[in-house]
């Protein structure tokens, strides 16, 4: 009898142990999928969970208007549409209408900007006609012909072509700009610039139509003269159409089709992942990726596209976003360089392009589009929300170039004309 009596106590410690581990892993489960109880509701079920990060961190996380953390942040919410605001002393605040969908993470990601940003230049001899490489990593300008006193009193010159690198170098320590040709070698004065597909050479034209190839990663003692310009346009011309068919190449089928019939293609974000392009045809993109990818960015999507109007294709996630109509985008034609095409040769004219940036540009993050209008340069997120005013004062020809870490421009402007009739370049910080 007492051996009978243990052994069903044995089982039922074993039955009970097995249970409560079953229990225990069921409850695990389901608190990693986003289960939850709702005290208030007196209810069980299952949530969303929301991962809120900012740059910088530390800011403040709103939900409709309510505190809830600091950035940055992993948060279960129950599903459903919110209104999340990002906060913090010194920059302009981010908000975003976020979907929350039960056990699938939504990501918040906000860059914020600086809402007093500073000025410190880059140059101080005066420049003219700079033009950003077609990798966005390097800066060729011309410093025109302007005498300097040193402190020994002796007059030196900067006069001539000069390069400056855009990428930060390790340890916070930037090089210098480069001059890569001296005005003695060439009359650089009334110079115009054109960077080659591969971002390696530079094109230079003279205002007397000669025209010269230089290496742009040190000095040119004896520039390369270009007698027939027309067979380095061909290798440039061919050299940029392989670039743009590789990127063609990576869509899908349907997207191709679309990009070549109904699509004028401004550019690729960065990371070849976007495409900014204005649509020159109505039509429909058609559904590529079906079912749709979860937790994707919740911003409402556009895919009839009409003429006229700027969007934003994510080819990753395959959703296309409305940015704006052209002619509230691009407010302005493009600047008018120092010195007008009509000095080149003929052949040069199809270069014009490169002359000036485009009035609305990619920052180097890949989710943000600069804005450049006569009086104020703006950023706003690629899918058309958070636009922003980072800098408004004076800047001569719409120049505005990001640098490599997104977190200054370029910009080309005179703080003291009575003391020098041309412009430097100066840096922003916007973040």
């Amino acid at each position: 009898m007492g051996m009978a009596i243990k052994n069903i106590t044995s089982t039922v410690f074993s039955i009970a142990t097995v249970l409560v581990i079953i229990g225990a892993s069921l409850t695990v489960i389901a608190y990693g999928r986003g289960y939850r109880l709702d005290f208030t509701n007196k209810s069980f079920g299952t949530t969303g969970l929301v991962a809120a990060t900012s740059d910088p961190t530390g800011a403040q996380l709103f939900i409709d208007g309510k505190p809830k953390s600091a950035t940055n942040t992993n948060l279960n919410i129950a599903p459903g549409w919110y209104t999340v605001t990002v906060v913090k002393n010194g920059y302009q605040p981010w908000e975003k209408r976020i979907r929350v969908q039960g056990e699938v993470l939504t990501r918040v990601d906000a860059m914020l900007f600086s809402s007093n940003p500073s000025l410190f230049a880059l140059t101080t001899s005066g420049v003219t006609n700079p033009v950003l490489s077609p990798d966005g990593t390097k800066l060729a300008y011309v410093v025109p012909e302007v005498p300097e006193a040193t402190n020994g009193a002796q007059m030196v010159s900067r006069a001539g072509v000069w390069v400056l690198d855009l990428l930060d170098k390790p340890l916070g320590l930037n090089r210098d700009a480069r001059q890569i040709v001296k005005r003695e070698q060439l009359d650089t004065d009334q110079a115009l610039l054109f960077w080659s597909p591969d971002s390696k050479q530079l094109l230079l034209t003279t205002n007397t139509n000669e025209a010269y190839l230089l290496e742009s990663d040190k000095l040119n003692d004896i520039p390369k003269p270009q007698f027939d310009i027309t067979i380095l346009q061909k290798d440039w011309d061919e050299m940029r159409a392989a670039k743009e068919k590789e990127k063609l190449l990576s869509l899908k089928d349907e997207v191709m089709n679309i990009a070549t019939s109904s699509m004028s293609i401004l550019s690729f974000s960065p990371d070849e992942t976007k495409i900014l392009y204005e649509a020159s045809h109505s039509t429909t993109i058609p559904v590529i990726i079906n079912p749709p990818l979860i937790g994707t960015n919740p911003t409402e999507e556009v895919r009839e596209i009409k003429p006229g109007n700027l969007y934003v294709y994510d080819v990753k996630e395959d959703r296309n976003y409305f940015v704006g109509m052209t002619k509230d985008l691009i407010t302005q034609p493009l600047p008018t360089p120092s010195i007008q095409p009509e000095t080149l040769l003929q052949p040069i004219s199809n270069f014009k392009f490169q002359i000036s940036n485009s009035a609305i540009q990619w920052l180097p993050t890949s989710r943000h589009l600069v804005i450049t209008s006569k009086d104020k340069v703006e950023v706003m997120d690629c899918d058309g929300t958070n636009r922003k005013t980072v800098y408004a004062g004076p800047f001569w020809d719409g120049f505005v170039a990001p640098w490599s870490n997104a977190g200054r421009l370029v910009i080309l402007t005179n703080l003291n004309p009575s003391a020098q009739a041309i412009g430097n370049l100066y840096a922003v910080n916007i973040r």
